[in-house]
C-alpha cells in the first residue's frame, strides 16, 4: 500500500507549485522529499512529474505533473479526504468511549430499583469516589448517613411523622407513601453538608465541593451497576427529623441517596445542549470620551 507520507507531498506540491516550498510544507528535507516522490513514482509504474530533466536530477523548478501523475493527484485527493474523515469518526468514537459512564448516567426512580442492594464494599467504593471530588483545602465538608435495613421500620415512622406536621389531615395513602420512601430503596443513604465554619475557604467553594462529591458517588454507583437518585423534599427542612438523625443544628440534610439494581430503565428525557450553557466571553468595549467634553484646568 503507498505510505500516506508521499501521497501527503504530492499535495502540498500541487498546492505550493513548487518542490523546495511543497518539501518544507512536508516538513522534509529536498533530498527526502525527492526520494518519497522518486518512490511513488517507482511504486505506481509512471513519471508523475513533468520535467525535461532526468529524475534524477531535478531541479526546484516545477514543470507540472503528467496525465498518470494528475490521476495519481485525484485518487490521493480522495484517499486523504476518507482517511482523515475516518480518522474523526474513530476519534469522536473513542471520545464518546471515554465519556459514555457519564453520557448515559440517568437519575432512577425508587419505585425502579430492586435487590439486590449495593454491599458494604460497593458503598465503600463509592465513598472513595466521593472523596476524590475536587475540594479546596482538603475539608470533605460533607458526610453520609446510612440507613441499614434493620433500622428501616423506625426510619419509616420517623418519615411518617414529619409527613403528620406538615400536614395533620394528611390520608392514609400519603402517609404510606412517606412511609415507603424510608423502606422501599435497596439501600437508602442521608447526604449532610458540614460546612467548617471556621476554614479560610468560603462557604460557597464548601457547597460545590460537597455537590462535586455528590456527583461523584452517583457516577461511581452509575459505573457499578446500580441506579441511584437524590431526593430532597421538605422533610430535609424539618428540625425534628434532622435531630432525630443525628444532624447538628450547623449542617444541612441536603437530600436522600437511594441506590440499587435497575429494575426498569429510566423513561427517555431531553437533555439541555452544550450551546444552552456556553458562552464565551468578550471584553467590555472602553468608551472613548466624547471630543466636546472639556476639562477644568486645576492650575486656573
Amino acid at each position: 500500500m503507498i505510505s500516506t507520507t508521499p501521497l501527503h507531498g504530492l499535495l502540498a506540491l500541487a498546492d505550493e507549485r513548487h518542490l523546495g516550498r511543497a518539501a518544507q510544507a512536508s516538513r522534509m528535507s529536498p533530498a527526502e522529499f525527492a526520494q518519497a516522490l522518486q518512490a511513488l513514482e517507482a511504486e505506481y509504474g509512471h513519471a508523475l512529474l513533468r520535467t525535461s530533466e532526468p529524475s534524477v536530477e531535478r531541479s526546484q523548478r516545477f514543470e507540472g505533473f503528467t496525465p498518470q501523475g494528475e490521476q495519481v493527484l485525484a485518487w490521493a485527493r480522495g484517499f486523504l479526504a476518507q482517511s482523515e474523515a475516518l480518522r474523526q469518526e474513530l476519534q469522536a468514537s473513542r471520545t464518546e468511549a471515554a465519556l459514555a459512564p457519564l453520557l448515559e448516567r440517568r437519575s432512577v426512580s425508587p419505585k425502579r430499583l430492586r435487590p439486590p442492594a449495593p454491599t458494604a464494599e460497593h458503598i465503600d467504593a463509592m465513598l472513595q469516589a466521593a472523596l476524590r471530588a475536587p475540594d479546596h483545602g482538603g475539608l470533605h465538608p460533607w458526610r453520609v448517613i446510612e440507613f441499614r435495613e434493620a433500622q428501616r421500620a423506625a426510619l419509616a415512622e420517623r418519615f411518617e411523622a414529619e409527613k403528620l406536621r406538615r400536614d395533620p389531615l394528611a390520608s392514609a395513602s400519603d402517609r404510606r407513601r412517606a412511609r415507603e420512601h424510608a423502606t422501599r430503596p435497596p439501600a437508602l443513604l442521608a447526604f449532610v453538608v458540614v460546612p467548617r465554619a471556621r476554614s479560610r475557604v468560603p462557604a460557597r467553594e464548601q457547597w460545590l465541593a460537597a455537590g462535586a462529591a455528590l456527583g461523584n458517588l452517583l457516577n461511581a454507583a452509575h459505573q457499578l451497576g446500580f441506579g441511584a437518585i437524590v431526593l430532597s423534599g421538605e422533610r430535609c427542612f424539618d428540625p425534628v427529623l434532622a435531630t432525630e438523625l443525628g444532624v447538628r443544628p450547623e449542617e444541612f440534610l441536603a437530600g436522600f441517596v437511594s441506590i440499587g439494581s435497575v429494575a426498569e430503565a429510566p423513561p427517555a428525557r431531553d437533555h439541555a445542549l452544550p450551546g444552552e450553557v456556553w458562552s464565551a466571553w468578550t471584553p467590555p468595549t472602553v468608551p472613548t470620551p466624547s471630543p466636546d467634553v472639556t476639562h477644568s484646568d486645576p492650575s486656573r
